[in-house]
């Protein structure tokens, strides 16, 4: 990819659903191991890929339910697969 070349919203459109696509993937093999039905906040990060402060922000924006037990804040991975579902957007048939 060139610095000056055009990225079309059908180009980002094929990006998100291919990303979409792969974290599913991984939440539902997780290379074998048995699921964990709860999962603290370095899991989720770890597992999505983004910073302390995004998590942050889907609690605050209340797109990701969360549970805090004394100090520790818990995610059901049930919730974080809804969360994708409900964020993604259908792809056009040509």
């Amino acid at each position: 990819m060139f610095r000056d070349q055009l990225v079309t919203a059908a180009d980002l459109e094929n990006f998100k659903n291919d990303m979409l696509e792969a974290i599913q993937k991984m939440i539902k093999s997780d290379q074998g191991l048995p699921a964990k039905k709860w999962l603290k906040s370095s899991e989720v990060r770890k597992m999505l890929d983004i910073s302390p402060g995004k998590l942050h922000m889907l609690r605050a924006s209340r797109k990701l339910a969360f549970m805090r037990l004394g100090g520790v804040i818990y995610y059901d991975r049930e919730d974080i697969i809804k969360m994708f579902e409900n964020n993604k957007t259908p792809v056009s048939k040509n």
